[in-house]
C-alpha cells in the first residue's frame, strides 16, 4: 500500500483561512485589543491648543518647553502631559468688595470699603484690578494659581493703603483719583514682577470715592465752606485789583502835585529872597529913601483893601466912602 503524496505549497497557502476569520479567533481578538490600546495611547500626544491658550509640556512632570496655539505633539502619557493654560483671559480681582456680593446687590462691609487717608480722615473707596497671565509657567508652578491670584489682591491693597496713606482727603475727593491709581498700578505690578507671579496687570480702576454715610453731611458742609471761601477770596483778589490802580493813581497825582508845590514854594521863597537881598542892599546904601519907599509900598497895598472913613471934627459927624 503506498503512502498519499503531499499537497504543494501553494494549495496549502490556497487552504489558509482568510484574516477576518483568524481576527474572530481569541487570539486575533486580544491581538485586536492590543493594536487598538497601542493606539489610543499613541493619541494620547496629541493636543490642540486655542488661540486664546498656550501649552506647557511637562516630562515626568518637569517642565520642558511651553507650546503655541495650533497642534501640539509630545510623547505619550505618562512620558509627557500638556497643560493648557489660558494667557489673553482679562481677569478681574476686586479690592474693597467681593464680586458675589456685588452682583447680588449686598453692600461691602465697613473694614473692606474704610480707608485711612493721610490727614487721618476715614473715606470709602473701592478698586478693580484687571490682569492677564503673561508668564504660564510662572503662574502655576512658582506660586500656584489660587496664590497668584491671592498675591494680585494682596500687592494691590499693600500699595493702595500706602498711597492713600500720603495723601489728604481734599486730595482724594477732587483731583487725585487719577494719580493714585497709575501709581497703584505700577507699584503693584513692580511687586509682582518681584515675586515672580507671571502676571501683567491692565488697568487699575478706582471707584467712587466717597467719605462714610455718617460724616457725609459734615463733609458736604465743609465744601460748601470751601467753596463760599473761594467765592470771597475772588471777591476780595476782584476788589483789591479794582482799588490798588485807583490808589495808586491818585498816590502819584498826590505825589505830583506835593513836588509841584515844593518846586513852586521853593522857587517863591528864592525870588523872595533876591528880592530882599536887593532890598538890603538898596537900603544900605540910601537908608532914609529905601524906609520911604517900603513904607509907601506898604500903603498901597493897605490902603486899597479897607473902606476909606473921614471923620469931621464935630462928635458923631463921619461921612464914609465907598470905592
Amino acid at each position: 500500500m503506498t503512502a498519499p503524496s503531499q499537497p504543494a505549497p501553494a494549495a496549502r497557502r490556497d487552504a489558509a483561512p482568510p484574516l477576518w476569520r483568524r481576527l474572530g479567533t481569541p487570539r486575533g481578538i486580544l491581538l485586536s485589543l492590543l493594536l487598538l490600546l497601542l493606539l489610543d495611547w499613541a493619541l494620547t500626544g496629541i493636543r490642540v491648543i486655542r488661540e486664546d491658550e498656550q501649552g506647557i509640556v511637562l516630562r515626568f512632570g518637569a517642565v520642558t518647553r511651553v507650546a503655541p496655539a495650533g497642534i501640539c505633539f509630545t510623547l505619550p502619557w505618562p512620558i509627557e502631559r500638556t497643560i493648557r493654560q489660558r494667557t489673553t483671559e482679562v481677569r478681574t480681582m476686586p479690592i474693597g468688595y467681593k464680586m458675589v456680593d456685588a452682583v447680588r446687590g449686598i453692600p461691602p462691609s465697613r473694614q473692606e470699603v474704610e480707608w485711612v487717608s493721610g490727614d487721618k480722615n476715614i473715606i470709602n473707596l473701592t478698586l478693580t484690578i484687571k490682569y492677564v497671565i503673561s508668564d504660564p509657567v510662572a503662574y502655576l508652578f512658582r506660586l500656584g494659581p489660587v496664590e497668584a491670584d491671592f498675591l494680585v489682591r494682596r500687592c494691590g491693597e499693600a500699595r493702595l493703603t500706602e498711597m492713600i496713606a500720603r495723601m489728604g482727603v481734599d486730595e482724594l475727593l477732587t483731583h487725585g483719583k487719577v494719580g493714585l491709581q497709575e501709581e497703584t498700578r505700577t507699584r503693584t505690578q513692580a511687586a509682582l514682577d518681584s515675586l515672580g507671579a507671571g502676571i501683567r496687570l491692565v488697568t487699575v480702576n478706582i471707584g467712587e470715592v466717597v467719605p462714610p454715610a455718617n460724616v457725609i453731611e459734615a463733609f458736604n458742609d465743609v465744601s460748601t465752606a470751601k467753596i463760599e471761601k473761594g467765592r470771597m477770596i475772588n471777591q476780595a483778589d476782584g476788589y483789591r485789583k479794582d482799588l490798588l490802580p485807583r490808589a495808586r493813581a491818585m498816590a502819584n497825582r498826590m505825589i505830583q502835585d506835593a513836588e509841584s508845590y515844593r518846586a513852586e514854594t521853593v522857587e517863591r521863597a528864592r525870588g523872595e529872597t533876591r528880592q530882599f537881598l536887593d532890598l538890603l542892599a538898596e537900603a544900605r546904601r540910601a537908608r532914609d529913601i529905601t524906609e520911604v519907599r517900603l513904607y509907601l509900598e506898604a500903603m498901597e497895598r493897605i490902603l486899597p483893601q479897607p473902606r476909606k472913613l473921614v471923620l469931621g471934627e464935630q462928635e458923631g459927624s463921619q461921612l464914609r466912602l465907598l470905592e
